[in-house]
C-alpha cells in the first residue's frame, strides 16, 4: 500500500520526532518510506532511535541512535 505525504509525514513526526511539519512534510517528499523502514529495522536490531535531524541545507537526515553504551548518526542523504 502507498501512503501519500501527508500520511508518510504524520509518520515521521509520530514515530521519528521530527517536531516541525514542515520538516516531517520534506522527509516524507525526499525519502518516502525508507526514513520509517529504516528505523523500524534498526529497531528491530535493538537500537534505540534517540533523535533526528536535517544536515547539509536539508539534504540529509540523520538518525541518532544507540545500542547499550554505542550511540551512532545513520545519515539518509537525498542525492
Amino acid at each position: 500500500m502507498i501512503m501519500d505525504v501527508f500520511e508518510l509525514a504524520r509518520r515521521y513526526h509520530d514515530e521519528l520526532g521530527i517536531k516541525e511539519p514542515s520538516m516531517a512534510t520534506m522527509a516524507a517528499e525526499f525519502f518516502g518510506d525508507l526514513g520509517l523502514k529504516t528505523a523500524d529495522f534498526l529497531k528491530d536490531e535493538g537500537y534505540a532511535i534517540l533523535g533526528t535531524k536535517f544536515i547539509d541545507y536539508d539534504k540529509s537526515l540523520v538518525l541518532d541512535v544507540s545500542k547499550g553504551e554505542k550511540r551512532f548518526e545513520i545519515t539518509l542523504r537525498k542525492s
